[in-house]
């Protein structure tokens, strides 16, 4: 099923795996020594991405996401993944730089169905 065609509800409960599924990994690599090289970025990725969660759950919306914020969010976590994921000093935790990259996409694209459908019903 297409994220389009699924209730809000459903969204809303997507949304909430993907900030959880994203906050966690953030938290993971901020604490392994594999990543200390970008701890500063990453720590800093965990705050903004935990106050978007934050804000989420009173709203239960992501409208709230300025698209040049989210994207420049994007961009950074992509930037880690071009860092690590083919780093032959890692092992298996360098594919958790490319799970940041699908779960802000995740958000990404389900705040992209959540502002679609406000702007419909206005």
């Amino acid at each position: 099923m297409e994220n389009n065609k699924l209730k809000d509800s459903e969204i809303r409960g997507k949304i909430d795996i993907a900030f959880a599924r994203l906050i966690g990994t953030l938290a993971i690599m901020a604490e392994l020594d594999s990543y200390s090289n970008s701890h500063d970025d990453i720590k800093d990725l965990l705050r903004t991405v935990t106050k978007w969660g934050a804000k989420f759950q009173s709203t239960q919306n992501l409208s709230f996401i300025d698209s040049d914020t989210i994207l420049n969010t994007y961009n950074r976590m992509d930037a880690l993944k071009d860092k690590y994921l083919f780093d032959k000093d890692l092992g298996l935790e360098s594919e958790l730089s490319d799970e940041i990259v699908i779960w802000i996409y995740e958000i990404m694209e389900l705040r992209k169905i959540q502002i679609e459908r406000n702007l419909k019903n206005e």
